[in-house]
């Protein structure tokens, strides 16, 4: 009979994050994966072994008694094997960039496929994320981060400033400028949680806009609003950015002649002593590139 595998670090990495950590969904970001995934690969080193590394404990998950000798059995191990490997893991042409989810469905991803035809020898693995990583301390290369361009410790490249342009469905704005007298007062202004002082930001631009009678829809994310926006439930601020294609392709129309420019932006930021510079290098010139029709130069 032939000897039994042996348990693959990647799996004992993961049970040590969740036991650092302390919950599987904080683990799962610190890895980049999914809590679906980081669950499974705890799931399948449990089925190995043969034995319950984690249970149940009220609302959160531990570590069983077995589950915590392997850990003390293992010791620095784990860390000492993911120094030794890890030069040598991201100069094989793999890039894991972190950004927020709107940016990447509506920017990113969208044109990733050009760099991708450029570079062929790279790999590009996206991760979304509502908070900033750190690059020092977790599994990430690069980010793409909005702000004002000032991160201590890193190195941060300009994309394109932010500007806010409101935007409905061509249904919506079509009967909006029907009634003139009505004004925006005719249909729901959409709001994201993440970005309610957009609106107000818009209000001391747009002096005619403040007396208008206001009716809310508000959604969790900027990508909501959009969305929201194109099924015709209402009027939604969006960077213009975001709104190219659709408007483009008609599946939106602009509702103002001007976008309001805001002092934030978008930048691509990584360690400046980063191992894989080289790559991040080509896929930041590459960023700023595609970046350059949004800039206000």
């Amino acid at each position: 009979m032939g000897r039994s595998a042996q348990p693959s670090a990647r799996a004992l990495s993961a049970l040590s994050l969740f036991a650092t950590c302390g919950t599987l969904t904080e683990a799962a970001e610190h890895l980049g994966v999914t809590r679906s995934a980081l669950s499974h690969r705890i799931a399948a080193l449990e089925k190995q072994l043969g034995v319950a590394l984690v249970r149940k404990a009220g609302r959160r998950i531990a570590l069983t008694e077995d589950g915590e000798r392997l850990l003390a059995s293992v010791g620095d191990a784990l860390d000492r094997i993911e120094t030794a490997v890890q030069p040598f893991r991201r100069d094989r042409g793999q890039i894991r960039l972190s950004t927020v989810a709107t940016f990447a469905s509506h920017w990113l991803i969208p044109r990733i496929p050009i760099f991708q035809a450029q570079h062929p020898q790279i790999e590009v693995a996206i991760f979304t994320t509502t908070r900033p990583v750190d690059l020092k301390k977790e599994e990430m290369d690069c980010a793409i981060r909005h702000g004002r361009g000032a991160w201590k410790g890193l190195a941060s490249t300009l994309l394109f400033e932010e500007t806010l342009m409101p935007v409905a469905s061509p249904d919506v704005a079509d009967r909006l400028s029907s009634n003139a007298k009505q004004g925006w007062s005719g249909a729901p202004l959409i709001r994201a949680r993440s970005r309610f002082m957009d609106w107000s930001s818009w209000q001391k631009h747009d002096r005619a806009f403040a007396g208008r009678r206001i009716k809310w829809l508000t959604v969790e994310t900027r990508a909501q609003a959009l969305d929201a926006a194109m099924a015709g439930a209402g009027v939604a601020l969006m960077d213009m950015a975001y709104i190219a294609t659709p408007v483009t392709e008609g599946r939106l129309k602009t509702l103002a002649e001007c976008p309001l420019q805001l002092q934030t932006g978008y930048y691509f930021v990584h360690l400046p002593n980063a191992r894989n510079l080289h790559l991040l290098t080509l896929l930041r010139d590459w960023a700023v590139e595609a970046a350059r029709p949004f800039r206000t130069e």
